[in-house]
């Protein structure tokens, strides 16, 4: 709301971040080779319009997202480049595909039929991927003879215009590389069969964030660039030398109360918390309905004023607490960091993610609407 007094909780995104991560691609992948930024689930929670901008600026020449809703959001803020959705499109919103220029997936001929129909039906040639499941286990035709039957079925289609072909590895963060090769080799081999059949496609693509970074034979004529678009890598065994990453989201809040009490005091539901001698309690304004994982329940940290404070008790709806006893002079209206840095200090999203069993992707993606994204450029 215009005018309206920030919200004491919110997210900083570095657009400057997000263009350096964009730029590091460029630089790690042939001058042929187009990057397609992923910006499905709102940008990974940092914000889709704005990060989608951001990356077209940069030198992406493809977006990637989800479903159509989240497409339809990027073309009503002015976004006109290429828009890949790579998950399942339900053929009633075949017309809303037409009307939009949206590039959907297509794995089964029901789809691709219906599409057909409605291009014709709009006058135009609709751009559709085909997408194949070399070894992911979800969706995507098998790359058999099946497959290149209905890829020759999708190509002969009058109104649909067959501009690509991909796949997605299951394993290219693992170090072992012997399954990427196995899926890349199937997805070749499928390419092959096509070529020798005149079925020319002229975008392939299969490689993610790690395939990007790690296996460069997997580049083909597009990678597809999602968690790594961020400042974060998709696991801890991909080399972090090849691409100098930067995160670009950093969580914040402000202290609303402090108090001191004495030991024995239980803080927060269950009363999980008990204090083992006076401390000082300082509570911050944004708990598990704004996306702050509720497991990180008497496990978690902070940074404030520089150095780290131990979340204490059950993680709220709306409030979380933190032990500041050793940390002087803390006060209402200080500013806590719950991912990013503080100065010389850094929590990163990584940790939070270990601390809690989970990746990255989903702690940066949780974090709700609820808190309101502060848009700036770093350094």
């Amino acid at each position: 709301m215009r005018g309206f007094p920030q919200r004491p909780a919110w997210a900083e995104i570095d657009l400057g971040a997000i263009g350096h991560n964009i730029r590091q691609f460029k630089q790690h992948v042939s001058s042929q080779t187009r990057l397609m930024a992923i910006v499905k689930a709102d940008g990974y929670g940092h914000g889709a319009v704005e990060v989608a901008r951001e990356a077209v600026a940069a030198g992406v020449s493809f977006l990637g997202v989800g479903m159509v809703e989240e497409a339809l959001e990027l073309r009503e803020n002015g976004i006109d480049t290429p828009i890949l959705i790579l998950g399942f499109t339900p053929k009633a919103y075949a017309p809303y595909l037409c009307q939009y220029n949206l590039t959907p997936t297509v794995f089964t001929p029901e789809e691709a039929d219906a599409f057909a129909e409605a291009a014709l039906r709009a006058g135009n040639d609709l751009a559709v991927h085909v997408k194949v499941d070399t070894g992911m286990g979800r969706v995507g035709c098998f790359p058999c003879e099946d497959a290149d039957g209905f890829i020759s079925h999708v190509a002969s289609l009058p109104g649909l215009s067959l501009t690509g072909l991909y796949t997605h590895f299951a394993a290219a963060d693992d170090p072992d590389a012997t399954y990427t090769r196995w899926q890349l080799e199937r997805f070749l081999k499928l390419i092959a069969r096509l070529e020798a059949r005149g079925i020319h496609i002229p975008v392939k693509h299969a490689a993610n964030s790690a395939g990007a970074i790690s296996h460069p034979e997997t580049h083909l004529d597009m990678v597809r660039l999602g968690i790594s678009v961020y400042g974060l890598y998709p696991a801890d065994e991909v080399c972090r030398r090849e691409v100098k990453l930067r995160p670009a989201m950093s969580l914040k809040a402000k202290v609303i109360f402090v108090k001191d009490v004495p030991a024995g005091t239980k803080v927060s539901y269950g009363c999980t918390y008990v204090t083992e001698r006076a401390a000082r309690i300082a509570t911050l304004p944004l708990g598990y309905g704004d996306g702050y994982p509720r497991h990180l329940s008497n496990c978690g940290q902070v940074l404030i004023h520089g150095r780290r404070a131990p979340v204490v008790g059950r993680v709220c709806m709306d409030l979380t607490m933190i032990d500041v006893q050793d940390i002087a002079e803390v006060s209402a209206g200080d500013e806590v960091v719950l991912f990013g840095r503080q100065g010389d200090a850094f929590l990163s999203v990584d940790e939070v993610a270990r601390w809690i069993d989970t990746i990255n992707y989903e702690v940066v993606t949780r974090i709700s609407r609820r808190i309101p994204r502060v848009y700036l450029r770093g350094d």
